[in-house]
């Protein structure tokens, strides 16, 4: 499903290189639910948005359900995250002017018709437990609901794997917990790849798998994820 092999990534600032990641390879398979821990500034994110094709790479390849992320295009990146992936961050990343429903609605607007986007957006909320808060603007939503509806818009597509950046960092432990329990009965109905960052070591261990990264390499790996 989500294979690495040597990728490297580095930025360039003021003249100077400095390195992310170095030498990366693991593989995921699919239907697998995985953590990815590790200090600040030690290329998780990095990590994540590469397998989602929201960064380049310098070098390497990352392949994902068979496709080569590593030689798409914008337009073929857009469409395989469209279809294939569901993103979850810490920031919500909601419209502030839009609707719960209308925010869940966005994804798919150049995919459906508007009854069959409504619809599924509708569902979507209702899976989340926001049945009761479709009309509801952000401002209008606890920090939780509000972490709710981005989920949902993460579902709506019905995505074959949703990534996850922290999505419990801007929340108390109680609401954390509950957002990691609703991605884990998305992962158990659904069969989704879920790969979740998060500092939180105990929400760690609820993974199947777990990945370290420190100073932009694999330094511990869980015996069910491949590392090549």
């Amino acid at each position: 499903m989500i294979k690495l092999k040597s990728v490297c990534k580095s930025y360039k600032t003021g003249g100077a290189e400095t390195e992310i990641l170095s030498n990366v390879s693991l593989e995921i398979d699919k239907g697998k639910y995985v953590s990815i821990t590790g200090p600040s500034g030690s290329g998780k994110s990095t990590l994540l948005h590469i397998i989602g094709g929201l960064e380049p790479i310098n070098s390497g390849e990352v392949w994902v359900d068979g496709q080569a992320v590593h030689e798409m295009k914008d337009n073929a990146l857009s469409k395989l995250r469209l279809k294939k992936i569901g993103y979850v961050f810490q920031q919500f990343l909601l419209l502030s002017t839009a609707t719960a429903l209308e925010n869940v609605m966005m994804p798919q607007l150049s995919l459906f018709s508007s009854p069959q986007i409504k619809r599924e957006a509708e569902e979507a909320l209702i899976r989340v437990g926001l049945g009761h808060r479709l009309h509801h603007l952000p401002s209008k939503l606890s920090g939780g609901e509000q972490q709710r509806v981005a989920i949902a818009r993460a579902l709506v597509t019905k995505p074959d794997i949703i990534l996850a950046d922290e999505p419990t960092g801007n929340l108390d432990s109680e609401t954390g917990q509950s957002i990691i329990s609703t991605l884990e009965t998305i992962h158990k109905e659904d069969g989704v790849t879920i790969v979740l960052i998060t500092h939180d070591p105990h929400l760690a261990r609820r993974a199947d798998q777990t990945i370290r990264v420190l100073d932009g390499r694999l330094e511990q790996i869980s015996q069910e994820v491949k590392a090549l």
